[in-house]
């Protein structure tokens, strides 16, 4: 490989590591986040993996803490089922995943409150005049959202 074309391979890896670290800057990302998002940016395979095990030496991309600190940070305002399906959305390990639910002391019914209370804008004693088909719809909103189909029904009154 002549000089010219080292310094041109070498300023293509520079190109992609600067551009992992910028990506890096503002937003936690996955690994498989970050090499989509390169990816989409037109850098090659070689280039990507590269700037992956770049930032990787510098711990600056480690999906079990982005999973656990996702958790830890959603766990009042999502269900659990829901935090796991966007870490899944994100391709991380089912590992890291259930490490990082483990270490969370979960209590989905605080989070179906304040889903509810959204949902309500605020007025849970609206919910009490509310027909049993207006309760219906709430509950498959709240359903979609993972919460699961007993603690939607025991908070919304519905036998």
């Amino acid at each position: 490989m002549s000089q010219e074309e080292e310094s041109k391979t070498e300023e293509r890896f520079m190109a992609g590591r600067k551009k992992a670290m910028a990506l890096l800057a503002h937003n936690d990302r996955t690994e498989w986040e970050l090499r989509d998002r390169m990816q989409r940016s037109g850098f090659d395979a070689e280039v990507i993996e590269d700037a992956v095990r770049y930032v990787s030496g510098f711990h600056y991309i480690d999906d079990l803490r982005y999973a656990t600190r996702f958790a830890e940070i959603y766990c009042e305002s999502r269900s659990i089922r829901r935090i796991r399906q966007d870490l899944q959305k994100r391709h991380v390990k089912e590992a890291y995943i259930e490490a990082a639910l483990e270490n969370i002391q979960w209590n989905d019914s605080l989070a179906l409150q304040k889903e509810l209370r959204k949902l309500l804008k605020g007025n849970l004693e609206l919910l009490e005049r509310l027909s049993y088909e207006e309760k219906q719809k709430i509950a498959a909103k709240l359903y979609r959202k993972g919460f699961r189909t007993e603690d939607i029904f025991k908070s919304l009154e519905i036998s």
